[in-house]
């Protein structure tokens, strides 16, 4: 089972970029799952990258995680990244 251990995220005028890092709490002392995020100009507005090179899938637990937590953020709470809802525009 996964569980947030960080989300950093730091953006210029035009891009977001940052990380998101899990705590395996099945596996305490396997390295942390960490996911790599990227601004991207369309829907969903970021590309993901696992650290891992073998769990590259979408339907890896990290990534999984990582998704809905971004999905979230740019939806509800873009104003944390400093941001508006305009900026990501949602079907």
């Amino acid at each position: 089972m996964l569980q947030l251990l960080s989300l950093t995220l730091a953006y210029d005028n035009t891009r977001f970029f940052g990380s998101v890092m899990f705590t395996d709490t099945d596996h305490p002392d396997d390295p942390p799952p960490t996911v790599l995020v990227d601004h991207a100009d369309a829907l969903p507005w970021f590309r993901l990258t696992n650290v891992d090179p073998t769990a590259q899938d979408p339907s890896a637990p990290a990534m999984v995680e990582a998704d809905r937590i971004l999905r979230f953020l740019l939806r509800y709470a873009p104003d944390r990244i400093g941001r508006t809802q305009t900026d990501f525009p949602q079907p």
